[in-house]
């Protein structure tokens, strides 16, 4: 998880090597990076540090929290979300998994990591019922205002759902550790997974609430050097498909199909996306 922490300096202090060292020491904290000129620091840890516990160490090192802390990293990202680029991306996702899953209307399905909608809103015409999942509060406020406002955006993403007054769509802003239910058909998720570090209890947990005979479909990048996201600390820079399926393959998941499907340009450079197809 990620925590982003406005803070102000006490008695004189400055954003040193110091405070780096001293959060990235704690039990549990595999991320940390220190903006001078917003006075914020940004914190990756697992749930072995509790934000009181991080707290605590930037007082002891002279620094006062300021603010409420945020644990939204797409926060400030959520409403410019929808470039043409990630339109684009989407779009080749859905139209992959059309390639290989029918969609049909006795399906309940559940996108992980929805993001604004840009996959789910395009899948959820075609079957019973969509879950529509993400973490980031700030990614659902905008996924709610496609489904309140009739415009041609919202259109072309979401083709009848406007029409069908989203009676088959449930929007959930949480953990999918939240989600108990064995009751989903296809559970598919575009570029999420590099964000999740506990994967392989993640990988359980959707497999647990697969039917049986269920469907995952996993869209994200191949192994990079980290150069994707230059910007900030993810779980993973991309995957090796091979010891992904593995994992998957522990889940009570069968692999059925593994293959690169699509390159993305970004900083003058070329990264694979794979699409992965289970099924339990």
């Amino acid at each position: 998880m990620r925590q982003v922490i406005k803070v102000e300096r006490a008695q004189c202090c400055v954003f040193n090597n110091q405070i780096n060292r001293e959060l990235a020491s704690m039990n549990g904290v595999y991320g940390v990076f220190v903006d001078n000129y917003k006075n914020q620091i940004t914190i990756d840890h697992t749930n072995e540090v509790t934000i009181e516990m991080i707290h605590q160490k930037l007082e002891e090192n002279g620094y006062n929290v300021v603010g409420e802390v945020s644990g939204d990293a797409f926060a400030g990202k959520a409403e410019e979300w929808d470039s043409p680029v990630k339109i684009e991306m989407a779009g080749k996702f859905v139209q992959e998994m059309h390639k290989n899953i029918n969609f049909n209307s006795k399906l309940k399905v559940l996108d992980f990591g929805c993001g604004t909608g840009l996959a789910g809103l395009q899948i959820a015409p075609l079957v019973r019922s969509t879950v529509l999942m993400d973490t980031s509060a700030a990614m659902i406020e905008v996924l709610k205002s496609k489904l309140n406002t009739d415009n041609e955006q919202t259109s072309l993403l979401s083709g009848k759902i406007s029409g069908r007054k989203h009676s088959g769509i449930k929007i959930i802003n949480s953990e999918i550790f939240n989600y108990n239910q064995q009751d989903i058909d296809v559970v598919f998720s575009l570029m999420a997974m590099h964000h999740i570090e506990n994967l392989n209890e993640t990988l359980n947990h959707i497999s647990s609430i697969l039917k049986p005979g269920g469907i995952l479909v996993i869209g994200d990048l191949k192994e990079e050097d980290g150069t994707f996201h230059p910007e900030e600390k993810v779980a993973h820079n991309g995957f090796n498909i091979s010891q992904l399926s593995d994992m998957i393959e522990g889940s009570e998941l069968e692999v059925r199909k593994a293959y690169v499907y699509n390159s993305i340009n970004k900083n003058g450079r070329d990264y694979e996306q794979f699409i992965l197809i289970a099924q339990k």
